[in-house]
């Protein structure tokens, strides 16, 4: 007769908006090992797509250019990666780049 049985993750959606945690994750992160040739032609407004490569362990969530071609990687939350894993589409978006430091916000695909 603890009450455990209602559930742990029944506040996830809280807040009163339509969204679901994973419509409305956003992510501010900088591209981990960026690819030479690829990420070099990164501007500020460039979208990327999100890939999860979860054929590695452990698994990879990368960035993947207009092309096909791997950006560089993303360190991602275990939320990101659930959502990945669920079928839920992300880019990214370059939002500024400082020499090879290319920052770039992760949410929903539209």
């Amino acid at each position: 007769m603890s009450g455990s049985d209602s559930g742990g993750f029944s506040g996830l959606a809280a807040g009163g908006s339509a969204a679901g945690p994973c419509e409305s994750l956003r992510l501010e992160r900088t591209l981990e090992a960026p690819v030479p040739g690829v990420a070099d032609a990164l501007a500020a407004g460039d979208l990327l797509e999100v890939v999860l490569r979860d054929e590695q362990q452990p698994p990879l969530v990368v960035a993947v250019n207009q092309a096909g071609l791997d950006a560089g990687g993303i360190v991602p939350t275990r939320q990101l990666l659930d959502c990945l894993q669920q079928g839920f589409r992300f880019e990214a978006e370059v939002t500024s780049r400082n020499g090879g430091a290319i920052q770039i916000e992760v949410r929903a695909a539209s």
